[in-house]
């Protein structure tokens, strides 16, 4: 009667691990999927140039509609991920950056799709 028991237990385990094994397949065919998501980035600017400062407002932020496989998306959420201007070389006056894919960061499998504003617009003036 004990080995029926046993037998019984390790039919039901293999059960078990074949669900789960299958529910492991069945996501990892799901999030390879691409996909798209719209995200809301802060803006920020950095590398001023010493002697200038910034005249008035800057973009606080930015829309970005990014697409990949849907794992990478995913955890999009969990990065400090951000629109980073680099004002390095920068001089006086209207400045006006055209946002580019390499100044969100983003893992190089996740494509920029479209991202609102398309430039950015602020002034620089002497300190």
């Amino acid at each position: 009667m004990t080995t029926h028991v046993k037998g019984h237990e390790w039919l039901k385990g293999v059960k078990i691990l074949s669900v789960l094994l299958a529910v492991l397949i069945w996501l990892s065919v799901i999030l390879e999927r691409p996909g798209e998501m719209l995200l809301v980035l802060p803006v920020n600017l950095h590398r001023m140039p010493a002697g200038l400062k910034l005249d008035g407002g800057a973009p606080a932020e930015v829309e970005v509609v990014v697409s990949g496989p849907r794992i990478l998306l995913f955890l999009l959420p969990y990065r400090q991920t951000r629109c980073d201007i680099d004002l390095a070389g920068a001089q006086p006056g209207l400045q006006q950056v055209s946002m580019k894919e390499s100044e969100f960061n983003l893992d190089p499998e996740i494509k920029v799709m479209h991202v609102a504003p398309a430039t950015a617009s602020f002034v620089l003036a002497v300190k």
